[in-house]
């Protein structure tokens, strides 16, 4: 949510977002605010330069904030894949363990 609120002052701004306000909107330290703008350049959200004298983001380009049937979808897909992993890591854990269980069981019966 922090990321799309900074993308919502991008495109409302007149091209320019003073640290303080990104600071005051996202609720986050002084020492955070280009971390935060950073990220945003990472996921291609903005494209933008952080004047750091002058304490200000000038951005040139930022991402609409819209979410489609097309967006809905590619969500689902990943949600569907991540469960799926998520169940093989799942069982490949209580395969092990069971394993390590009957180990241990027939170490008990050799050392005694």
């Amino acid at each position: 949510m922090r990321l799309m609120s900074l993308v919502d002052f991008s495109s409302d701004a007149s091209g320019q977002i003073p640290y303080e306000v990104i600071r005051d909107t996202l609720r986050i330290n002084d020492d955070e605010v280009e971390l935060w703008v950073v990220k945003a350049i990472t996921a291609k959200l903005i494209d933008c330069k952080m004047d750091q004298m002058n304490q200000v983001v000038v951005v040139s380009h930022h991402t609409d904030r819209v979410f489609g049937q097309h967006q809905w979808q590619t969500l689902r897909t990943k949600l569907a894949s991540w469960r799926g992993n998520i169940s093989n890591v799942i069982s490949t854990i209580q395969a092990n363990k069971v394993t390590e269980d009957g180990s241990q069981a027939v170490q008990g019966l050799v050392v005694r």
